[in-house]
């Protein structure tokens, strides 16, 4: 084989490698492309609760008659599903949905008032509620129906259950196994308001992230993760080996017969 035939082989096998590559630019996270600096300020939206949102609400108190009265789940069934591994869905199973007037119904204190207002504010509502029969008590109150929805590019897609109030989009990712080599880091949010379903996509690669609204998912959040081009051109998976051998062989033949 001439050198022209060599030079052409080497030509086509390199054009083919880049081809094949995703860019080291565009797989690093949180990159200070906008010289961001190593501190930004970031605002955090809190959770505002919702109709047939579904809330673990505790009342504590010393006095175990009281609490019996004030509190729906069984002891004995808490421990009981606890150790069997299902406390999640026991949790799930005795939590208080908010109704369409965005009430909960509390034992002994009746209902109360969530909807349109913060977990902290709930609970100061439902705490006041409780201070008219107890003394002494206090009320947690947290979200149960928190999940979001990974899909496309990741190594673990699927629904997640998240007990975390400021769960980030960062956090999503690492739950389902992180981005593969061809997703792209431009991630799409889906995100159903009370207006509609609103749309938006957000860079991971540029630190500036961490400012934006939908950096902290809310519950019901879809993150979706796109192949990159590359992929989509079907790179990932074409046969080189074939075309390498295909081309030689060409060029041989070519050289032959000259």
């Amino acid at each position: 084989m001439n050198n022209s035939g060599r030079a052409m082989i080497w030509l086509v096998a390199m054009l083919c490698l880049a081809a094949s590559c995703t860019p080291h630019r565009q797989l690093v996270y949180l990159q200070d492309k906008l010289d961001h600096g190593d501190m930004l300020e970031v605002s955090k939206t809190d959770y505002v609760i919702k109709p047939n949102d579904i809330l673990h609400i505790r009342v504590s108190t010393l006095d175990e008659d009281a609490h019996s009265l004030f509190n729906m789940e069984d002891l004995r069934t808490m421990r009981t599903t606890t150790t069997s591994g299902l406390g999640d869905l026991n949790l799930y199973i005795y939590g208080y949905t908010v109704n369409e007037d965005g009430r909960v119904q509390i034992p002994v204190v009746g209902e109360v008032e969530v909807a349109g207002k913060s977990l902290d504010e709930a609970r100061a509502a439902i705490q006041e509620e409780v201070d008219e029969y107890l003394i002494g008590s206090t009320v947690s109150v947290k979200l149960v129906n928190f999940s979001v929805t990974v899909l496309g590019e990741v190594r673990r897609p699927g629904n997640y259950y998240v007990f975390d109030n400021e769960f980030t989009i960062m956090d999503a990712i690492g739950l389902a196994g992180d981005l593969t080599d061809y997703g792209n880091r431009r991630v799409n949010i889906v995100r159903r308001t009370s207006e509609g379903v609103q749309f938006s996509t957000l860079d991971i690669t540029d630190r500036g992230a961490v400012t934006s609204d939908y950096y902290y998912l809310q519950p019901g959040d879809l993150v979706y993760v796109e192949p990159h081009t590359v992929k989509r051109l079907g790179f990932a998976q074409f046969p080189f080996a074939v075309l390498f051998s295909a081309i030689s062989t060409t060029l041989l033949l070519i050289n032959f017969l000259r």
